[in-house]
């Protein structure tokens, strides 16, 4: 039996009903069109197989692909996709079935020890249910990231609250974690000169840490370096801000973040805890769960053995995707969007990450196949003979035991996790009925999509693309500014060449050379004379020039004044500042007039 959540929204009980009957009619798709749109990521309009993806410029912009009003459609057109091409019964079915108990269970469990979730998710996916409600997830790296990654996060909850879903966030711990730190823009006095210079200021950067720097490792490694540095991090962006900002929000979320650093003791999770604990204060009604706990067990596992035991095909589709995608963009970097995977001998290179505490460094999953076993190892071609090695023995005949032994076989030594296009295909597959992704998750996972269809022969599931625009109160860019550079750019090369333009009329000396001038350029010989003439000229602009030096250096300090307050205003009215930088009462209105 459906939960009674579930049972709110009958539109979505049965993948069939017309959506027209329960979503907002505000320039939305039918389904035939929301299917053109957003299956395989492409822009049909264009001929182009992969859509442009860009952050909005203007304040509170917002980049929502497909719109808002079309994500119950999207999440429908999954669920019924879902049911068609991997019907009951079915090894998927079971999979996602199995998946999704593990994943609501696993995420009440890991919430509930920092914020109440008495309300959320509960009967959501019951041990004995044929069925769970839909599951509309997100994901980030467990960073200060800026506002337009968090608004992520109130679309999140807005489109699962409108549908009657399960919203989750994923974070994403098992990424490099590099700067532990943000940046604080800052204006500072210019040294004291003549005209208006001393009240002008220039815009800076502050990097205000929260912990100290050392070996990039995993999020979920990366313990703690500072704690006396993390528990006063909060003064230290608030004494930075203050010129900017009265109302910082790292106020409120660093109380949260000195209760998660000492339950958890790992940078990245602190943050992530607090950020969490802090949408609770406003309302927002979700679950998290690192990615690491997600992908342990069996679920993960045996979705790892469908390309293993096929990991040539794999291979194959996977580097061929990843080129069609370099050669499109023209983009040179074989490291970008991924490399591809390699081939060693009889070795192959999974697109996975292992690792433990003793040895918190990824490393590179290889396979090759052993008789009726397939070997698991971090070093191709060599033995396990240094502690820091991992071989395991997997069966090769049956996909389900090969599951548990790789499911079993995990401990605090040995963490086997995906690597970013697979942590995005299990997640939209397997985990959930729609993802949301900002940005750069959307561009990459155009990739993804090419790789569901080709090796696993499935339908990609419509994504949605979520980003927006945030800037300090009172910060705006000066549309204005770059018309008023080049038209001082065009003065001073008139200056330099066009000089009689600029004479004074009413100054006689400015005006003889003017007429003279002129009459030259009038007079211009066709051949013979020529060297006369252009001596002629020479001296005239020579002349001129002398006259409009300080016209010169006056347009010139007003270019320069103005690139100036150009670069101070990329500073000041940055779309990348940390969230924890606003007062939380203007991001909340913010986030409510952008969705």
């Amino acid at each position: 039996m459906r939960s009674t959540e579930f049972q709110s929204t009958p539109s979505l009980a049965d993948p069939n009903t017309n959506a027209s009957e329960s979503s907002p009619q505000v320039s939305c798709s039918t389904g035939a069109d929301l299917a053109d749109n957003i299956q395989a990521g492409s822009d049909t309009s264009s001929g182009n197989p992969y859509r442009e993806l860009r952050a909005p410029k203007s304040s509170f912009g917002t980049l929502i692909e497909p719109p808002l009003c079309d994500a119950e459609l999207a999440l429908k057109n999954n669920l019924a996709t879902a049911q068609r091409e991997l019907p009951a019964g079915s090894l998927w079915d079971s999979l996602r079935k199995d998946a999704r108990r593990q994943i609501v269970a696993d995420a009440r469990r890991y919430t509930s020890a920092y914020r109440d979730v008495s309300s959320v998710g509960l009967g959501a996916c019951a041990p004995n249910s044929a069925s769970c409600r839909p599951i509309v997830m997100a994901g980030h790296q467990p960073t200060l990231f800026h506002p337009g990654v968090w608004f992520k996060n109130h679309t999140l909850q807005k489109i699962a609250g409108n549908c009657g879903a399960l919203p989750i966030n994923l974070v994403i711990d098992n990424d490099a974690a590099s700067a532990r730190s943000i940046r604080v823009p800052r204006l500072e006095n210019l040294m004291a000169g003549t005209g208006d210079e001393s009240n002008r200021r220039r815009g800076t950067w502050e990097t205000v840490a929260y912990d100290a720097g050392g070996e990039s490792l995993p999020y979920e490694q990366a313990a703690i370096r500072d704690v006396e540095l993390f528990q006063h991090f909060d003064s230290g962006v608030r004494r930075s801000i203050a010129p900017l900002v009265g109302d910082p929000c790292v106020t409120e979320l660093w109380k949260h973040a000195r209760e998660a650093i000492a339950r958890c003791n790992i940078a990245g999770c602190a943050l992530a805890q607090a950020r969490h604990a802090l949408e609770a204060e406003m309302g927002w009604q979700t679950l998290e769960l690192p990615l690491g706990v997600a992908v342990r067990g069996v679920p993960f596992a045996r979705f790892v053995m469908e390309i293993i035991d096929e990991i040539e095909r794999f291979q194959d589709v996977y580097n061929s995707s990843a080129e069609h995608y370099r050669a499109w963009h023209g983009i040179r970097s074989s490291a970008h969007p991924v490399p591809n995977l390699a081939r060693s001998d009889d070795w192959f290179e999974m697109p996975l990450w292992v690792y433990g505490n003793s040895h918190p460094q990824r490393r590179g999953v290889w396979v090759r196949r052993e008789g009726d076993q397939y070997r698991i190892s971090d070093a191709p071609n060599v033995g396990a003979t240094s502690a820091s090695n991992v071989s395991l023995l997997v069966s090769a005949t049956d996909r389900d035991s090969a599951a548990e032994q790789i499911a079993e076989a995990a401990s605090p030594e040995l963490k086997i996790r995906p690597r970013a296009l697979v942590t995005t295909m299990f997640s939209r597959l397997v985990l959930s009925d729609l993802f949301l992704h900002g940005i750069g998750g959307g561009k990459y996972d155009q990739l993804a999509d090419r790789i569901l269809s080709q090796f696993f022969r499935i339908t990609p599931p419509a994504l949605q693309v979520v980003s927006g625009t945030i800037r300090l109160p009172g910060q705006s860019p000066d549309p204005t500014r770059e018309d008023k550079r080049q038209q001082l750019l065009r003065k001073e090369r008139e200056l330099q060449f066009q000089g009689e333009n600029w004479l004074d009329p009413e100054n006689p000396h400015q005006k003889a050379l003017r007429d003279q001038k002129i009459a030259l350029l009038e007079q211009m010989p066709t051949s013979g004379s020529r060297a006369t003439w252009h001596h002629q000229v020479t001296r005239l602009n020579t002349q001129i020039s002398a006259e409009l030096t300080a016209k010169r250096k006056e347009t010139r300090a007003q270019r320069l004044h103005l690139e100036q307050d150009a670069a101070t205003e990329r500073i000041l009215c940055s779309r990348e500042l940390s969230f924890c930088l606003f007062p939380l009462d203007f991001l909340r209105e913010s986030f409510a007039k952008m969705a």
